[in-house]
């Protein structure tokens, strides 16, 4: 089952099932700027956890207060509710 975030512009974040992992995907229309595969386990470990941060790189996760920030290449791309991204999962 997809999962499909509004993030700022035209752009979104899209959580897909592939395989034993999930893809999570910043496109813009149709273009993808953007992808990275993850362990649903990993992304929950992350989201009950300290850690600030998930990823390096092109897309990057952000964990504050109850909020997720989505970056591409350093710029803040949205801001999506932890529970929301959690129930997508």
């Amino acid at each position: 089952m997809a999962a499909t975030f509004s993030l700022t512009g035209n752009n979104q974040l899209q959580i897909e099932p592939s395989g034993k992992k999930l893809r999570l995907v910043i496109t813009n229309g149709p273009h993808e700027l953007a992808c990275r595969m993850e362990t649903s386990a990993n992304i929950k470990c992350f989201l009950a956890s300290e850690e600030t941060q998930l990823f390096k790189g092109r897309l990057q996760l952000h964990k504050h207060g109850g909020a997720i920030l989505v970056k591409l290449k350093g710029e803040e791309y949205g801001v999506i509710n932890a529970n929301a991204f959690l129930s997508s999962l």
